[in-house]
């Protein structure tokens, strides 16, 4: 191959390497929940415009969606939530939060008002050291 196209080759694919891969905010997600897991583990939304999430959990016992600190208007739920009885630790310090039933499905729908990396987790005992965290990305457009 002559050195030309060796070199514009090279250069295409470091270029390539060097771009971001950011998903694009998203107004709608459905989050699936089974044991011991959030999918998508990462969602991305736009900071101050209304998302709504449907929250689907497969698993065969409660588990919830929580976030401990965000800046929130307009937060609706709705759906086939539990008892807060499934939510574990100060209570107060959870902004956003909802336990969604075996086989059920909740709803969210509310209002980010500032941009930020959110970790989600579920309070059920010892759901969150198993592994059962996820990541709201709130970005501005």
């Amino acid at each position: 191959m002559p050195l030309k196209k060796t070199l514009l080759l090279i250069s295409i694919l470091m270029l390539s390497a060097c771009s971001t891969n950011k998903a694009s905010p998203v107004n709608q997600a459905t989050i699936e929940i089974v044991e011991f897991s959030y999918t998508p583990s990462s969602i991305t939304i736009p900071v101050n415009q209304p998302v709504d999430f449907t929250i689907i959990n497969h698993g065969t016992q409660t588990h919830n969606f929580v976030i401990e600190k965000i800046a929130l208007e307009n937060l609706e739920i709705g759906g086939d939530i539990a008892n807060q009885e499934y939510l574990t630790g100060d209570v107060s310090k959870y902004d956003l939060q909802v336990s969604t039933i075996a086989g059920g499905t909740s709803t969210l729908h509310f209002m980010a008002t500032e941009p930020g990396e959110y970790k989600i987790f579920c309070t059920v005992q010892g759901h969150e050291t198993a592994g059962m965290v996820g990541k709201l990305i709130v970005v501005s457009q």
